[in-house]
């Protein structure tokens, strides 16, 4: 059977892999712990139920977190599976990087890392993308992707360790946002109507606009939009597929509501976009 990952890039201090499972594979549920020190960015949307942990979204705007042997098991969202891309550093590095948010991890060498997940802002999300489309092309020098991917499993630590803070939600409440998370990733292209949604999840539509923003720091129409935005990026990145075909197979109405919409949330319009992911 066919190895789920495949390496890109790898050195004694650093490793960079895509991992790729169909919904229909055999191992999609569990592929078994975890073998690295590493952070991982999802491009599609999976729950992910660490051992003795509840489920919870791992979708492009949050980054899961793993150290060796940890166990865990994935359920569908997607019908696409689960398709991400990881960044891993040696134990020691790991070790490091967590002791500077949380002295602690001195005591914990075997599983240095304490979260599970970060938050991936769009120009975090932009900047991996980039940068693994530059290993891919075997475009990038041995140390630069060295301290690269250093940098980049930092920044998400980092981003877990606040979270991991401030994260002291009612199970109930924080529920009620993954399953929202969970409906709105399934089919990003879909019209999903407010009141239709609330009826899906149980609750009223007031009730559902107010916990999913004070549990995720933004509107379901945002977040929709991201994961298309997100979605995007991975077209812009590969083949020359017409702009207007990109808007429509992401779910927006038209190629001036896809620009505007990457405008806003990107600074950069689609054609600019697809220069700077096959420059960086």
């Amino acid at each position: 059977m066919n190895t789920l990952d495949t390496i890109v890039f790898e050195t004694p201090l650093v490793r960079a892999a895509q991992f790729r499972c169909a919904a229909t594979d055999p191992r999609f549920r569990d592929s078994g712990p975890a073998e690295n020190c590493a952070v991982v960015f999802p491009r599609t949307a999976v729950w992910i139920r660490y051992s003795g942990s509840d489920a919870f979204v791992a979708d492009p705007s949050l980054a899961t977190i793993y150290n060796p042997g940890q166990e865990y098991t994935r359920n569908v969202i997607s019908r696409d599976g689960d398709r991400c891309e990881w960044f891993g550093v040696s134990n020691e590095i790991a070790v490091e990087i967590a002791s500077a948010c949380d002295p602690r991890t001195a005591d914990h060498h075997e599983r240095p890392f304490r979260p599970t997940s970060a938050p991936v802002d769009r120009s975090l999300y932009l900047a991996q993308r980039a940068f693994f489309t530059r290993l891919e092309s075997r475009s990038v020098g041995t140390m630069e992707a060295e301290e690269t991917i250093i940098g980049l499993v930092s920044a998400v630590i980092g981003r877990g360790y606040q979270r991991r803070s401030h994260c002291r939600a009612d199970e109930s409440r924080r529920d009620l946002a993954e399953r929202a998370k969970a409906s709105l990733s399934r089919n990003v292209t879909e019209q999903h109507r407010l009141a239709d949604l609330a009826s899906e999840l149980g609750v009223s539509p007031f009730h559902l606009c107010r916990v999913f923003r004070e549990q995720t720091h933004t509107t379901l129409h945002e977040f929709k939009t991201d994961l298309r935005l997100r979605r995007a990026l991975e077209f812009l990145a590969g083949q020359s597929i017409e702009l207007s075909r990109i808007a429509l197979e992401c779910g927006f109405s038209s190629h001036s509501h896809f620009t505007a919409a990457m405008r806003s949330k990107f600074g950069q319009t689609p054609s600019a976009l697809r220069k700077t992911l096959k420059r960086m």
